[in-house]
């Protein structure tokens, strides 16, 4: 990964870059964007997701409609037969295509975004040239293959393993693969093994008809009956060297920022569905009368459309900022960017649905109305491309090894070099704009510090155990969500002041209010070192319960 984070540089340092966030414009279709949008939806038409549902899979016929229209080609460059969409055009139209039916778009999505990314991002000239043209088409469908049944989240401890054939000319391959993602769709699979030797990881294009790969029947699932998921396993599999991507060794590194973009395209789905529930729940809130009055006058029911509108934003705007970064640099280090994404939107989009069933009251609960299939579709969206509970340590994880590792090795100098780390002064130039913009600036600094003191003052706590500390790695990660949120809702309404005037980012400046007040009330909840009495108290459950 090539240019450094800039939220990881702003913790690192203490330094904000103020050009880093000083617009974020909003994101318009291009004609072939809206062509490919309105494809998709006529594909629907046809073929309605209730009874692709019931199928339990998408007909050949109608993978080849997805082909045909360019669905599988969105973000594949122009040279190699794609529409060539920006990244964050690209999402937008995510966005739009999980508002009629997510179960379908996952055929997609899966290709686009994780399956054939390796091949875009580390792919020689040759391998593009290759792969490119027949997966703009949809004639070739791809699909990414990390998950193992005993490893998950931990990618790096993966058991299958690639070893050289003595010719050299092939990768000998083992092991098995779970929950994959258009496993029977697929005619290529972008495979991650380890390297016989202790030498890291290999990434792999291994194509469907290659003997000893077995692609297990679809699994049976809650939601996205029509998405395909199964197992694979690879017995002696034989993938040519020339099917490798980027050098030996390197596959982890392929992995992870191939998943920048999964997750991003994850978040981008469930902004789209915000947005649809935010709809569907004040067209209900107007017309539902109780009470002689329409239920959108109870300030219960006006505090979940709220709250969808802001989330909604604020999802949207920090999706946006990080695909941006991504556009700039295909393989920047923005790990830290799409894990707060990927945490923050995809549980408040959860919460989102939940909230619209709830307004639509028992009706909600019918499968005649889009509710249930909705919160069925997206609830995986916590678990797969990283768990929830994983991005809520993880990225302070991350942040604490890079503090840990400009430390001296122990002794009064440690301590001093902690002390100094947690008190730094960080050093924002001021990004200008409006009141509202500047108070966002103002309380995104009051949570990036207090990240970084809770930060150093954890190790100087906890020292080699703090990595065991998830409720002190959680409250240190959501100081860098808040920080996160407010940079990138802040440069939005910053841009949408340019284009509007202040009275036409009147609305949206209102909803960054709403999220700093958020961002202030957790502030004085989150930098503590050590547990809450609350958090204490869990231990004390569990270890009665476990006996």
């Amino acid at each position: 990964m090539d240019s450094a984070s800039h939220l990881f540089t702003l913790h690192r340092d203490a330094v904000l870059d103020p050009t880093a966030f000083a617009e974020l414009p909003e994101v318009a279709l291009s004609p072939a964007g809206e062509q490919a949008l309105a494809a998709f939806r006529d594909i629907l038409a046809g073929h309605p997701p209730e009874q692709l549902e019931k199928r339990g899979h998408v007909p050949k016929a109608v993978l080849r409609l997805l082909g045909k229209q360019g669905l599988f080609g969105l973000t594949i460059p122009v040279e190699h037969g794609g529409l060539g969409l920006p990244f964050s055009e690209y999402l937008r139209v995510v966005a739009e295509m999980a508002k009629s039916d997510l179960s379908l778009a996952m055929a997609s999505l899966a290709h686009l975004s994780i399956g054939l990314q390796g091949i875009v991002l580390f792919g020689t000239p040759e391998q593009q040239q290759r792969w490119l043209p027949a997966a703009a088409r949809g004639s070739t469908v791809f699909a990414y293959a990390l998950t193992e049944p005993a490893t998950g989240s931990d990618a790096q401890h993966i058991a299958t393993r690639a070893r050289l054939s003595e010719d050299g000319a092939h990768y000998l391959l083992d092991g098995q693969k779970t929950y994959i993602t258009n496993a029977n769709y697929a005619d290529g699979f972008t495979v991650f093994a380890q390297l016989d030797g202790g030498s890291g990881m290999v990434a792999l294009v291994v194509e469907r008809d290659s003997e000893g790969l077995t692609v297990g029947p679809d699994m049976p699932k809650m939601g996205l009956k029509a998405s395909s998921t199964a197992f694979l396993r690879f017995d002696g599999v034989r993938v040519p060297v020339a099917n490798r991507l980027g050098e030996p060794g390197e596959g982890f590194r392929v992995a992870m920022a191939i998943l920048n973009y999964g997750r991003l395209a994850v978040c981008a789905a469930g902004v789209g569905l915000m947005e649809q529930s935010l709809v569907d729940m004040a067209r209900r809130a107007k017309q539902r009368q109780q009470f002689g009055v329409a239920i959108g006058t109870f300030e219960l029911i006006q505090e979940k459309l709220a709250a969808a509108r802001v989330d909604g934003f604020i999802a949207g705007s920090m999706v946006d900022f990080a695909a941006r970064q991504l556009e700039r640099d295909a393989t920047a280090n923005v790990a830290m960017e799409t894990s707060h994404c990927k945490l923050f939107a995809t549980n408040r989009a959860w919460h989102t649905l939940y909230e619209a069933m709830q307004v639509a009251g028992g009706s909600g609960y019918l499968a005649t109305n889009p509710y249930e299939k909705r919160m069925r579709d997206y609830r995986v969206a916590t678990i797969f491309e990283g768990t929830s509970e994983i991005h809520s340590i993880y990225p302070a994880g991350f942040l604490l090894r890079a503090f840990a590792g400009a430390l001296p090795r122990g002794g009064a100098a440690r301590v001093r070099a902690l002390l100094g780390g947690a008190l730094r002064r960080l050093r924002w130039a001021d990004a200008g704009g409006g009141p509202v913009e500047r108070r966002a600036h103002r309380t995104a600094r009051r949570c990036a510090r207090a990240a970084r003191f809770l930060g150093h003052l954890a190790l100087a706590v906890h020292g080699e155990e703090v990595g065991r500390r998830e409720f002190v790695l959680r409250r240190i990660t959501w100081l860098s969500t808040y920080a996160y949120g407010l940079l990138a809702a802040e440069a939005r309404v910053r841009a949408l002041v340019k284009a509007r005037g202040p009275e036409g980012a009147a609305a949206e400046r209102e909803l960054v209010e709403a999220f700093r007040d958020e961002a202030r009330s957790a502030l004085w909840q989150l930098w503590r070192p050590w547990n809450s009495a609350r958090e204490k108290r869990v231990g004390r459950i569990v270890s009665r319960l476990q006996g």
